[in-house]
């Protein structure tokens, strides 16, 4: 046995509150109520000193605004239709979804694309595959264009010299 650790602490189980699997419902509701309640009573302590600030901050003419002259009313109408507005769009965004949905279910459009070859971009630009090849071997190229967009031109960067047509 390891000398260093007092004997009492190797053989200690984990406390239960470390352990809230080992819990029941009622302990759990109970711990996270106690929670909330200190923590409530945590802000409550520091409301002189919000106080303090808002008198600071001049806070005091918005409560004058929204609360004794009923300004809130008009905040609340607002985020109301704000709130309407809302609802409406993201219910026009599900009813899109499920409209897709049953459209779409059990058909599968999605097909992957076909892998491009030296030979593709060959035939697309105009050039050999080997040469596409040798392209794709060096680090940096100048490639120069006519007025088509056909490929006149590469040069290798990095002092090498340029890659024939």
């Amino acid at each position: 046995m390891d000398k260093s650790r007092p004997r009492h602490i190797a053989t200690m189980k984990s406390p239960i509150i470390e352990r809230p699997d080992l819990q029941s419902p009622q302990q759990r509701t109970l711990f996270g109520l106690l929670t909330l309640i200190f923590w409530v009573f945590w802000f409550y302590l520091w409301v002189p000193l919000l106080a303090l600030l808002a008198w600071a901050l001049g806070i005091q003419q918005a409560f004058k605004y929204m609360v004794v002259l009923g300004g809130f009313e008009e905040v609340v109408r607002v985020i109301g239709v704000y709130s309407l507005v809302i609802l409406m769009l993201g219910g026009g965004l599900v009813l899109w979804a499920f409209y897709n949905i049953l459209r779409f279910r059990g058909i599968e459009k999605r097909t992957a694309s076909l892998p491009v070859t030296n030979a593709d971009i060959g035939r697309e630009f105009g050039q050999d595959p080997f040469v596409v090849l040798s392209w794709q071997d060096k680090k940096m190229l100048s490639v120069s264009h006519d007025e088509s967009g056909r490929i006149t031109n590469v040069e290798v960067l990095n002092g090498a010299e340029a890659v024939p047509v």
